[in-house]
């Protein structure tokens, strides 16, 4: 079961990225959600109806005995996107420099 932790909405610039690349995709509005689930675990969909497009970002964390939360993986994006980092942090999640 996932609660809804928060939702933020943006216009950011859109890029597709792969392993040989990236293709800019222009300014897009956007919705990023943030669940956790009653594991260690949790998600991010990111929907960005103007592309017709919705990615689930997997989360995994370590928790400490007090219930902190420290990301420790991602899956479902070649990149977390900055934003992400910084709706996760808002909400307590301590996010490495190196996921940045």
């Amino acid at each position: 079961m996932s609660t809804l932790i928060e939702s933020i909405k943006h216009t950011t610039p859109i890029n597709l990225e792969y392993s040989h690349g990236s293709i800019s995709q222009g300014d897009h509005g956007w919705t990023m959600e943030l669940h956790f689930n009653s594991d260690n675990t949790g998600f991010i969909e990111w929907d960005i109806p103007s592309l017709d497009r919705t990615e689930e970002i997997g989360l995994w964390f370590d928790i400490d005995r007090d219930g902190k939360r420290s990301l420790s993986d991602y899956d479902g994006v070649f990149a977390l996107p900055i934003e992400a980092i910084e709706l996760m942090r808002k909400n307590g999640v301590e996010v490495d420099v190196d996921f940045e």
